[in-house]
């Protein structure tokens, strides 16, 4: 079973992230990325009247709830990599907290803008971790993400809305780059600055975002507990039991989210 080093672990206090290189196979992603390009080509087609926000026709596309669109997407994010880096950085018992796919077209010619994933929605307890997991290679070309060491330490930052996504920081620091070879992951803090540049390639950029939390994390403004998807880890261990559809987590909780 995958185990963090302490300079892995150090990195992740100090500096926000971890960069997991060639965590999954050719074969693995392959697979996985079939079934994710079909549900991205459904909620595109869906898109094409304009804009939703952050997803853009014809430009970027965010495809939520993935794991619970089908048996072979949830039982990836289930892997027993994903339960080991979880419990290593939360404690023993994770839950998935969202997942969903980001496609960014050749035509995407605009910065994602920094913000924190906090910004989008409050959690407690505020800290859960973001895997952003290249589904084919992620280059500056192409529109990776970028990120700002360390500034997961200032705390959650005050977000203002923009017509292409929340923002929390307008400085000149202008991060990192975050290149992945196809396969390989960053695992980030969720208070951590991140963004992603335009896409001047002439492929799609594909990232699939897993993000996981712990047992029992809610949305402090309305009380709700996260429900997106199924308990991974317990007592440190993998607890996977085969698929559930969003209905059956609500109903083994009594809580509908």
């Amino acid at each position: 079973m995958l185990k963090l080093t302490e300079a892995q672990l150090k990195q992740y206090e100090e500096q926000g992230y971890i960069v997991f290189e060639h965590l999954f196979g050719e074969d693995e992603i392959d697979a996985i990325r079939g079934h994710i390009d079909r549900l991205d080509e459904e909620s595109a087609r869906r898109l094409q009247k304009g804009r939703d926000f952050i997803s853009a026709a014809n430009e970027i596309n965010f495809t939520s709830h993935l794991n619970y669109r089908h048996p072979d997407i949830q039982r990836f994010i289930a892997d027993e990599r994903f339960a080991a880096i979880t419990t290593e950085l939360l404690g023993p018992d994770t839950r998935l907290y969202w997942d969903q796919s980001v496609y960014k077209r050749p035509e995407a010619k605009r910065d994602f803008p920094w913000h924190q994933d906090n910004g989008y929605v409050p959690t407690e307890p505020v800290h859960y971790v973001t895997c952003w997991l290249a589904l084919e290679d992620a280059t500056i070309e192409n529109g990776c993400i970028y990120v700002q060491p360390g500034s997961h330490k200032q705390g959650f930052v005050e977000h203002v809305h923009s017509e292409i996504g929340y923002v929390c920081y307008r400085g000149d620091d202008p991060g990192i780059p975050v290149e992945l070879k196809k396969g390989s992951m960053v695992a980030f803090h969720s208070l951590l600055f991140h963004r992603s540049t335009p896409n001047r390639s002439r492929t799609t950029r594909k990232g699939y975002v897993i993000q996981y939390s712990v047992v029992g994390s809610y949305n402090p403004d309305t009380g709700k507990e996260f429900l997106n998807g199924p308990v991974i880890a317990k007592d440190g261990r993998s607890a996977y039991a085969g698929f559930v559809t969003q209905e059956e987590v609500e109903q083994s909780t009594g809580t509908r989210a």
